[in-house]
């Protein structure tokens, strides 16, 4: 049973494809803060609420036992100053003045726990204070004997006591308030948290779907693009063996035609006016110029197919560059232009093709006779060089090819590199636009690059970079 046949396909598939890459983005970004949230909530919560326990622990609950026994310690000095002025017993007097030494140091204790709390503790504490002093100092004047104090209403029955009572009852109170406020908002901490924490399960929930549907949809558009990647591939190795096929098609009837047209210039076939010697020397050449455009086709559909061989070595790039210049020095005196050489003593030797390098400087040459007018300068320079945002030791070698020509316009610095592409200041010179892209797409195989810029001056400089390592 065959699979099913990818249908999307198209220009929308690839807006699709291109929409689904980013926005892949955000689901992954709400898992991975969802994730952050599940780890920094508790801590929140923690850092919250651990002040309000402790505070608790430590000020509220003790207090509160403090308060209990400040009750306790009233009752028992009640009790006890009933029965003294019932026997004038001064062994209860004793145990009442320990009563309330021991209420005292309960007050001690009390104090630094009641700092902690809220206004309302402080202020129903420092009220007791009042009050316990007043009543206690009226205490201590009955037992020893004042006589204003004897004469004065029973102290037990006096209504600073009974204030004294209450006020230590609103102080418990206070702090009991005090307990409840602070586990309410423990508990509304522990409430946020769940809450918190079930709205981000959600999110994760939600994101991971979402980050699981993207990428089932990236899967679809993955198996899209890899399908057609392999039909690009097989189309571009069909044009090749086309283009291979043609030409080899096409070289052997050229080929046929230059050797009768030589037969015809040497006279086998009988003496020839000078018209017809003119008319087959025009046949001849535009049969050179057919079989060298054959041979820039196959040039670039091996470099497309990948089976332009490169074959590198230990190469010493300086006499490329020499044997380069003199090939093309008669060539370019014929056009009326000087040709120079600007080279160092010396550079290092490079792993690379000199076959290859020689036909990249050999285009460049041509391409530089061709468009320079007469009584122009073309320059050839070489050397170690960085390339443009480097910073560490230069480590190209850069052949440089600098003409005096017209220059080439800023918004096609680029795509004079793209096949069949010509300056249209240059329609009127031969050519087909092949040479330059080659040139370019051999330099890659090489490990390099080929850039153009113009001069400051007039004129155009492309450079060759070959990598030293």
């Amino acid at each position: 049973m065959s699979a099913e046949p990818i249908r999307e396909e198209g220009p929308a598939t690839e807006t699709a494809f291109a929409r689904a890459e980013w926005r892949i983005w955000i689901p992954l970004a709400a898992v991975i803060f969802a994730l952050f949230a599940l780890v920094v909530i508790p801590i929140l919560r923690t850092r919250l609420v651990e002040p309000l326990h402790a505070n608790l622990q430590l000020a509220v609950e003790p207090g509160r036992s403090l308060v209990t026994r400040i009750h306790v310690a009233l009752a028992m000095e009640g009790t006890l100053l009933h029965s003294v002025m019932e026997h004038r017993d001064t062994l209860l007097i004793a145990r009442y003045h320990r009563s309330v030494a021991d209420e005292m140091a309960t007050y001690a204790e009390l104090r630094p726990l009641v700092g902690q709390l809220g206004p309302a503790a402080r202020r129903q504490f420092r009220e007791l204070i009042a009050l316990q002093s007043g009543w206690h100092s009226a205490i201590e004047e009955y037992l020893a004997g004042v006589p204003a104090a004897r004469d004065a209403k029973d102290p037990f029955h006096r209504a600073e006591y009974e204030e004294l009572l209450l006020a230590a009852s609103r102080l418990d109170e206070a702090l009991s308030t005090e307990a409840d406020r602070r586990w309410g908002e423990i508990a509304a901490a522990n409430r946020a948290q769940g809450w918190l924490s079930a709205v981000v399960g959600i999110l994760a929930l939600g994101a991971a779907l979402i980050v699981g549907w993207l990428g089932r949809r990236l899967r679809v558009f993955a198996a899209i693009a890899e399908r057609r990647r392999a039909e690009l591939q097989r189309a571009v190795e069909a044009r090749a063996r086309i283009m291979r096929g043609v030409s080899h098609d096409l070289k052997n009837p050229l080929s046929a035609i230059l050797g009768h047209t030589e037969l015809l210039e040497e006279g086998i076939k009988g003496q020839l006016n000078v018209g017809q010697k003119d008319s087959l020397s025009r046949i001849r050449k535009s049969v050179g110029s057919l079989l060298s455009l054959i041979d820039d086709i196959l040039d670039l559909s091996r470099a497309e197919s990948g089976h332009l061989r490169i074959v590198s070595s230990k190469t010493q790039i300086l006499p490329i560059i020499r044997e380069t210049i003199e090939e093309h020095w008669a060539s370019a005196s014929a056009a009326g232009q000087r040709l120079e050489a600007q080279l160092p003593s010396d550079i290092p030797a490079l792993t690379t093709d000199p076959q290859r390098v020689q036909q990249i400087l050999g285009n460049l040459l041509s391409n530089a006779i061709k468009y320079t007018p007469a009584g122009g300068q073309i320059t050839v320079r070489a050397g170690v060089k960085r390339r443009d945002g480097e910073t560490d030791e230069p480590r190209w070698a850069a052949i440089e090819v600098v003409d005096t020509g017209p220059g080439i316009p800023t918004d096609q610095l680029d795509t004079i590199f793209d096949e069949f592409s010509r300056l249209k200041v240059h329609q009127d010179k031969p050519g087909t636009g092949l040479g330059l892209a080659i040139a370019r797409r051999i330099s890659h195989l090489l490990g390099g690059n080929l850039t153009a810029e113009n001069t400051n001056e007039h004129g155009s400089v492309f450079t060759l970079w070959l990598p030293m390592r």
